[in-house]
């Protein structure tokens, strides 16, 4: 008897930390890396995390054909699953972040836009949250069983300062298999400049498996777990036309 209650217990702790992801199909729906929803979309400086003062932000949103977001759209997006730990920029010089699912240097126990408030002193660095619903695709979290992924704009060249992620999470016990289809980026001999990453994790900070640019066709790669992570950048100078692959979630022979 004791044994089951504590399993109902167990239960229930499980079923109170999953329910802000949503639960469907057999997949976690965690949009924890959903870094595009509703128009509004995250930027970080090429150079790295918190590196963007207001004039900057303002700057990349013109850039790429948007503004700065508002937080009524920050707030719609947040309520569709937009969740990026990460403060930026929004309009008239606040600064904030929206999240779907406090974590421990996340949100502070709190939901919704973690907002700063109206920043007095508009060097401070941080990112930006832009708006442009029309804005190419670039980057998303995938949970379907199969999926074609392509640079933003392919065939077309791609665009210059382009930092995208795709985060594919696929069944528990599944695995992933990417297959490349098309590829050309630009050359270099250190893969320095515009690049493809996969990490065989659910982020850029661990699992790193390979960099790739040019135009050789990169071999087949397959997870070891239920997730992976695409990261692609572009600096400022030459664009190729990009790639196109696909992943297929699939069961190891092995898996009971």
């Amino acid at each position: 008897m004791r044994t089951l209650l504590v399993t109902c217990a167990l239960f229930l702790l499980l079923l109170e930390e999953i329910r802000p992801w949503g639960f469907k199909d057999g997949v976690l729906r965690n949009s924890i890396w959903l870094e595009q929803a509703a128009g509004v979309y995250h930027r970080e400086s090429r150079k790295g995390r918190y590196q963007l003062t207001f004039k900057d932000a303002k700057a990349v949103c013109k850039f790429e054909g948007g503004k700065l977001a508002t937080i009524a759209q920050l707030e719609a997006a947040q309520k569709i699953g937009l969740h990026v730990c990460s403060a930026g920029w929004f309009d008239k010089g606040r600064v904030g972040y929206p999240i779907v699912k406090p974590g421990p240097h996340c949100g502070y126990g709190k939901v919704g836009v973690i907002d700063y408030g109206f920043r007095l002193n508009k060097s401070e660095r941080w990112d930006t949250y832009c708006y442009n619903p029309a804005a190419k695709e670039c980057g998303g979290i995938f949970t379907d069983q199969g999926r074609v992924i392509r640079s933003p704009g392919f065939p077309e060249p791609y665009e210059h300062e382009q930092i995208c992620y795709w985060h594919i999470r696929v069944r528990y016990g599944q695995r992933i298999r990417l297959s490349f289809l098309s590829f050309d980026l630009e050359e270099d001999p250190g893969c320095l400049a515009d690049y493809l990453e996969i990490y065989d994790s659910y982020d850029d900070i661990g699992g790193f498996t390979g960099r790739f640019c040019g135009t050789e066709l990169p071999e087949d790669f397959t997870s070891t777990g239920n997730v992976m992570t695409l990261k692609f950048l572009s600096d400022s100078s030459v664009t190729a036309s990009g790639f196109r692959l696909q992943y297929t979630a699939f069961y190891p022979l092995d898996y009971s």
